[in-house]
């Protein structure tokens, strides 16, 4: 063996390794994505479960709100729609946030804060988009981590190889009503 194979030899070896460490290091990352975006997807999906009961509560004491109730409906439904992306999801979240916040600063809400199923429902819608705002922080951080890691030599090249796509973050819309006092 001559002193050029051997270096040849060493050389593909590092590429080699080099390679793989980067392909793994991309699947963790991009595994930190859809697991950070599975946390919000829960939060979504809990959120929709419980906007039914809400509709339920309301309805037996609101009479006059008939078209904030429907507005919930059709947004609920909008969010259940297979079609939608992230940021489309998250759009769509923000405005049933804002639709929820009517809801709660109607002046019929004084009976309503009576009723034990509202509270609680009130209580968990709350809760809920609290730890939605926080999965999407995360989200989006670990977005950028990926981002930069696909963009960062040597794993590029791995990723180009390998059609690893750069992701987009989520847009957090900084409503008036992310502040929200609890009720007690």
């Amino acid at each position: 063996m001559t002193f050029f194979g051997a270096i040849l030899g060493i050389v593909i070896i590092i590429a080699l390794v080099s390679w793989i460490v980067g392909y793994n290091a991309l699947i963790k990352y991009l595994n930190w994505v859809e697991d950070a975006w599975a946390q919000i997807d829960t939060q979504l999906n809990h959120r929709f479960n419980l906007i039914p009961r809400l509709i339920d509560v309301v309805q037996q004491h609101i009479k006059n709100e008939q078209h904030t109730l429907e507005k919930l409906v059709e947004l609920r439904s909008q969010l259940a729609s297979p079609n939608n992306d992230r940021n489309h999801q998250m759009n769509i979240n923000e405005e049933l946030s804002e639709t929820l916040f009517q809801v709660f600063a109607l002046e019929e809400v004084s009976e309503l804060r009576k009723d034990e199923e509202f509270t609680y429902v009130e209580k968990h819608l709350k809760e809920t988009d609290l730890k939605i705002k926080k999965a999407a922080k995360i989200y989006n951080n670990t977005v950028v981590k990926y981002n930069t890691k696909i963009q960062s030599p040597p794993t590029s090249f791995v990723a180009n190889i390998h059609n690893f796509h750069k992701r987009e973050t989520i847009t957090l819309l900084d409503n008036q009503n992310s502040n929200i006092k609890m009720s007690s």
